[in-house]
């Protein structure tokens, strides 16, 4: 729950504009970014680059010249104004990721006085689409009262997708916090004297998946009409989502596949920017005679296949039904029949969901009701299908989807060219929750 406070307050408050300073830096580590405080907008006693709290929480925050580690000034948060129920306030700065590097170190120097609740200092990392990769913070270790200048330290792996750093010192109930020397390591060497990356863009232009006229398409299909959006050059490879997702959902797999691929990431029908007008109950064999029209329509007679969830399952029976328009299938999470699948307690779960959905009068709860019913009832794809199957197939799941691990097994033994691959600790989100080991055995498979 704290977490995703500090993650929803963060995107209210914006980094202070950078502008003329009052003084020279005095420290030569992280001049650049005012790590040390020594930076300050002209004419006020604010950091230059930190934000500097929340308006009328009743905390202060501003840098202090009597009190610091080193140099002319440290950072201070103060609880002026106890009247005022705001519990904490933060400062914030974002850094840029210009440097090659695997791990991250945080160092940095805090001082308490009288702290009732506790301190702490967040760091995470982003991609460049606000995506986070990783996070971390002290709060495990409940540090408040009084205490001396210490030097503490936060470690984070650092993906190659990484664009952002964050640094969030937060001063919970009263009292003071003060910061001071802050250092950020890139496979131990300070910031401002890594090695810059050779592709490095100082400002990237976030693409709107699922959003993107300048890639999109519509291809009409029986009592539907289906939203594409193409990119890249190369062999196709078509991106079937989940239940209720969209293409946005594969914004991190886009982004890498289209450097070798054509990757055509389509909304399935009454999902994203596609339409629907049947009335019946929905099917995977639908999706998949939908896709074939996508196919032909664009006169593409095989592709390559990441199928997610019911993706999966789409692709699945485009395997066993159209045998000759798929070249390689991957597939996380998917599944055969639902009473196999999952846990009775999954199915009754969504079977509540469908109950509440079904006293909304709104046309979007309405088609919900019948994409979860379709989680129930579909899909039928029998032994004798999976065996039909003879195009290569990469079977994948979490160790802790919601697919069990023994069905997962079981698509992958009956189908004549398969691999298996269980992604450690995690879940049925695997593709967002683990990007780059994802990708690469993805595109491992799919580049044999």
């Amino acid at each position: 729950m704290l977490r995703s406070l500090l993650t929803a307050a963060f995107a209210f408050y914006q980094l202070t504009s950078f502008c003329q300073t009052a003084s020279d830096p005095l420290k030569p580590l992280n001049s650049e970014y005012n790590l040390g405080f020594e930076k300050l907008i002209l004419g006020t006693k604010l950091p230059l680059g930190w934000s500097v709290g929340t308006p009328g929480s009743g905390y202060k925050i501003e840098v202090d010249s009597a009190e610091k580690h080193s140099g002319k000034y440290a950072l201070l948060i103060t609880k002026t104004d106890e009247e005022i129920k705001s519990t904490y306030d933060f400062s914030k700065i974002v850094l840029p990721v210009k440097c090659e590097g695997n791990k991250l170190e945080i160092k940095f120097f805090l001082k308490l006085e009288n702290v009732d609740n506790y301190v702490d200092f967040s760091s995470w990392v982003e991609d460049e689409d606000n995506g986070m990769l990783q996070y971390t913070n002290l709060s495990a270790n409940k540090i408040n009262g009084t205490k001396g200048w210490q030097q503490y330290s936060l470690k984070l792996s650092l993906q190659k997708e990484a664009s952002k750093i964050y640094l969030f010192p937060v001063l919970y109930g009263t009292g003071k916090l003060w910061i001071d020397d802050v250092q950020v390591l890139i496979d131990g060497v300070d910031i401002s004297e890594a090695k810059i990356k050779l592709d490095y863009d100082p400002n990237p232009q976030p693409i709107n998946y699922g959003g993107n006229t300048a890639a999109a398409g519509r291809v009409k299909v029986k009592d539907a009409e289906l939203y594409y959006e193409t990119y890249g050059k190369g062999e196709p490879l078509l991106l079937l989502h989940g239940n209720s997702q969209s293409i946005s959902v594969f914004r991190k797999q886009i982004k890498i596949f289209s450097k070798t691929y054509k990757v055509i990431a389509v909304d399935t029908r009454g999902q994203g920017k596609s339409t629907d007008y049947s009335t019946g109950p929905l099917s995977y064999d639908l999706y998949a005679d939908d896709m074939k029209t996508l196919l032909d329509s664009l006169h593409i007679s095989k592709t390559n296949i990441l199928g997610w969830s019911d993706g999966g399952n789409t692709g699945l029976i485009m395997a066993a039904k159209y045998p000759k328009y798929v070249k390689k299938l991957a597939i996380t999470g998917a599944c055969t029949n639902p009473n196999e699948a999952v846990s009775a307690s999954t199915l009754e779960e969504v079977g509540r969901a469908i109950e509440s959905l079904k006293t909304r009068p709104d046309v979007k709860s309405k088609y919900q009701v019948r994409l979860f019913t379709m989680l129930l009832t579909e899909p039928h794809i029998t032994t004798l299908d999976l065996k039909r199957i003879k195009a290569p197939v990469l079977v994948m799941a979490g160790e802790k989807d919601m697919i069990l691990e023994k069905h997962t097994k079981f698509i992958a033994a009956n189908i004549s060219k398969s691999q298996l691959f269980i992604f450690k600790k995690a879940t049925h989100y695997v593709p967002l929750e683990m990007v780059s080991e994802f990708n690469t055995k993805v595109l491992s498979f799919l580049d044999k």
